[in-house]
């Protein structure tokens, strides 16, 4: 995540969903960076990189800051290609089980994709954006939720209305890109693909996302 006192925005990093690639694009324009881990967490930066928004709030009433006096946005992704993402990236070396075994065992809330302490990008990369951005009320806590798809048209409109200097983008430097991208139909079968329809609805109907496109 980053956080700007000057520009006054939040932005939350949504795992697997372009995040690598706009934390270094804001770095520039940031006072606060999260620390590199979970487990390096201090009294003086207690946010780590894929902190929601609730856990967030809490930190800023903590510090006397007004959570609601910053703009705060999150990405979300086509859940298809998100969740093979993520599938890809948590081998680490270690051996997987099958896509659609590890499929039936996570969750869009909750324990989410499992993983130890330190590792909350398996936790929150297998949360829809629905439990990710709202709080315990139902409070959806972000003003802005921009599609990865569309980060090229959307982001830099978007971070110019908030008088940040990127004028003179005309896209966002890609970093950390990885993993199957367009090929993650293949890994799924009809079933699966339904599975994860009913999993992210709320994804899919909000945002518009189709299986294959």
């Amino acid at each position: 995540m980053r956080i700007s006192h000057r520009y006054k925005f939040i932005f939350f990093a949504n795992p697997k969903t372009g995040s690598s690639t706009v934390r270094q694009f804001l770095n520039p324009f940031s006072d606060v960076r999260s620390v590199i881990n979970y487990l390096l967490l201090t009294p003086e930066n207690p946010f780590y990189p894929h902190i929601p928004p609730k856990e967030t709030r809490d930190v800023f009433q903590q510090f006397g800051w007004d959570f609601n006096g910053y703009t705060k946005f999150v990405f979300v992704r086509n859940p298809w290609a998100r969740l093979v993402s993520l599938y890809e990236h948590r081998g680490g070396g270690r051996k997987l089980p099958p896509f659609s075994e590890w499929l039936y065992s996570i969750k869009p809330y909750g324990v989410g994709g499992g993983g130890e302490e330190g590792e909350r990008y398996r936790q929150y990369g297998t949360y829809s954006i629905e439990h990710y951005i709202k709080d315990e009320d139902g409070n959806i806590l972000v003003d802005k939720v921009i599609r990865l798809e569309d980060i090229n048209e959307t982001l830099i409109p978007f971070l110019i209305a908030l008088h940040i200097p990127v004028a003179q983008y005309k896209s966002i430097p890609p970093k950390n890109v990885r993993g199957a991208g367009s090929r993650y139909p293949e890994y799924y079968s009809r079933e699966t693909a339904d599975y994860v329809r009913h999993l992210y609805h709320y994804d899919i109907v909000h945002y518009g996302y189709e299986f294959g496109n």
